[in-house]
């Protein structure tokens, strides 16, 4: 069902974007012709012309119908972007194959569509074999050609525009995904050692958030408690977000990361004192210290990148960074758990300590040589100055400002959404592991993607793509549905967090990448604290869909600021290159 709307996706995103549709018709397929047959056959046997036919004949040229395309895939699958459409149309082929013919349908989303199943022939609520790749998610309602769908059609649709618009950008000759190009950053020893220690140091920063929660939670009980802890590690940021403005930029960046994980290690080490001593200010003013010192670290280390890498690796090393830091999170999360259950409070913190000091250890021997210009401004002032008169530099940033907004406000509400779905008071969770993974698969397709002049362009679609997912987010009255959406939106997101650090290291005058990243952090935790405030105001006089609906405007605006400003391409430093310790 998603083959005609993935080609009119790919058509507006290959045009959005840039591309010259003519490419499309030099690509050569290997018989095409099983395409016009299975197609031609599935539209026989479920229209006016198959309704005399037996259901076992019907059943046995569905199968074949889709047995003809998975072999036109097959031979096609050279081009890289049909991956995901063959594998789409063997789970398909395997779902119908285990149910005689029959594709699996969910009763719940048949019900979300609107759809009549007596009507359509090609479904079977009684079909349960492999029901997870049967269709188990909805159209909402309330849309045109409302209908439901599979995994499998996600992934034709997904593949379907990706080959548009790959074919349409064109290359150089290098393919546009390629595997291969996520890796290609570990080849730079300096890289390998940044990434190693600013992944070591997240773990340690998950597992002091895990375990000081779980400490404090067991003394007393009470959620206020946890809401204060939470709230120490969340607010000092904002505020190490504007020193380290200042900072950054002002010494030799692997140095400073060097001082901030001994610094971290310090403030652990006055939480564990705090624990033994069941003194709770200590631990919270610990915490306090060890979250704003890790937003100078947060703009120290994409500030460092580009001097670690080549320019066409950038979005392979950011979606490396963006993955290890997934992975930090739900290792340092589930080590703070395990630790809590096993070996108590104080010998988590003591290992948490531990991550910081081998974090340290890596970072102390980080030393490369980076090309910049003649010595860096003196005042204090000079990243902001940089920042707003830079063009592009506010254009996204603001158009972030906006989406932020947007997403705040929407996390703040999933709650009552999820609940009002059917997901219950489990619901949040599930949401926000929908999201992270989405996030996740998100930052791996940057890393495995050619981002040239295209890369700013793409964050305004990306964010104007959001805005359309939000509204049928709002829309879904399916739990599983909802989760496919919210995965969605994180894959989205993922693209364009990858794509915001790529433009901005291509943009920024180097001397000034670790304020402009520590402004912009600043900027956007302001407009997330001041979105989830705003939202239990907007949920006492709105549904929650309409709040999720109303945020949508935010992302359009959003998008149409970043699709209008950052379409040209990124404009290299115009400084004079001397050699430099890296800052």
């Amino acid at each position: 069902m998603f083959l005609l709307p993935s080609i009119v996706i790919g058509v507006g995103f290959a045009v959005l974007l840039g591309g010259h549709l003519a490419r499309l018709a030099a690509v050569r397929f290997e018989h095409a012709w099983l395409v016009l047959v299975g197609l031609g056959v599935q539209v026989a046997i479920f229209s006016v012309p198959g309704q005399g036919l037996p259901e076992a004949a019907v059943d046995a040229l569905h199968v074949l119908a889709y047995g003809l395309l998975v072999v036109f895939a097959a031979a096609n699958v050279r081009i890289k972007p049909f991956a995901p459409v063959l594998l789409g149309l063997v789970l398909n082929a395997v779902a119908i194959l285990a149910n005689g013919g029959r594709m699996p349908v969910s009763p719940e989303a048949a019900r979300a569509a609107g759809l009549d199943l007596e009507t359509t022939s090609n479904l079977s609520t009684e079909a349960s074999r492999l029901w997870y790749l049967g269709d188990a998610f909805a159209v909402p309602g309330e849309l045109p050609f409302t209908n439901v769908f599979s995994v499998g059609d996600i992934l034709i649709g997904l593949g379907t525009a990706a080959f548009i618009v790959a074919v349409s950008l064109g290359t150089d000759g290098e393919p546009a995904f390629s595997p291969r190009r996520l890796f290609r950053p570990l080849s730079a020893r300096p890289y390998r050692r940044l990434m190693a220690a600013r992944s070591v140091s997240l773990v340690g920063d998950w597992l002091t958030v895990g375990a000081l929660i779980g400490w404090i939670y067991a003394e007393t009980r009470s959620t206020g408690h946890v809401a204060g802890v939470l709230l120490a590690r969340i607010v000092p940021p904002l505020l190490g977000g504007g020193a380290a403005a200042f900072i950054v930029d002002r010494f030799p960046r692997a140095s400073l990361l060097y001082a901030v994980e001994v610094a971290r290690a310090v403030a652990v080490t006055g939480a564990l004192a705090g624990v033994l001593l069941d003194d709770r200010i200590v631990v919270l003013g610990a915490i306090a210290i060890s979250g704003a010192l890790s937003a100078v670290s947060g703009a120290a280390v994409p500030a460092l990148v580009p001097a670690l890498v080549p320019d066409d690796q950038l979005a392979a090393a950011n979606a490396q960074m963006g993955l290890a830091r997934n992975a930090a999170r739900a290792v340092g999360s589930a080590a703070a758990g395990a630790a809590l259950v096993t070996i108590g409070a104080p010998i988590a913190l003591l290992l948490d300590i531990g991550t910081f000091v081998i974090a340290a250890v890596l970072f102390r021997g980080l030393s490369v040589a980076q090309p910049l210009a003649t010595g860096p401004d003196e005042s204090p002032f000079a990243g902001l100055r940089h920042l707003l008169g830079n063009r592009k530099l506010v254009i996204l940033s603001l158009s972030f400002a906006a989406a932020t907004l947007a997403t705040g406000v929407t996390n703040a509400s999933l709650p009552r959404f999820l609940d009002g779905v059917g997901l219950g008071a489990a619901g949040y969770g599930f949401g926000m592991a929908a999201l992270a993974t989405g996030l996740a698969l998100g930052e791996g397709v940057v890393g495995l993607t050619k981002v040239g002049a295209s890369g700013g362009r793409w964050i305004g679609v990306a964010l104007l793509l959001m805005s359309g997912i939000f509204a049928l987010l709002a829309l879904a009255d399916h739990g599983a549905t909802a989760l496919l959406l919210l995965a969605a939106i994180g894959f989205v997101d993922g693209t364009t967090e990858i794509l915001f650090d790529v433009v901005v290291q291509r943009e920024a005058d180097p001397r000034y990448l670790g304020s402009i990243f520590a402004l912009a952090s600043s900027f956007f935790t302001t407009t997330m604290i001041a979105s989830i405030a705003l939202a239990p105001l907007a949920n006492e006089h709105l549904s929650s869909g309409a709040v999720i609906g109303a945020s949508s405007v935010f992302l359009v605006l959003a998008g149409g600021i970043a699709l209008t400003g950052l379409g040209g391409r990124a404009q290299s430093s115009t400084a004079t290159p001397a050699i430099a310790q890296v800052r």
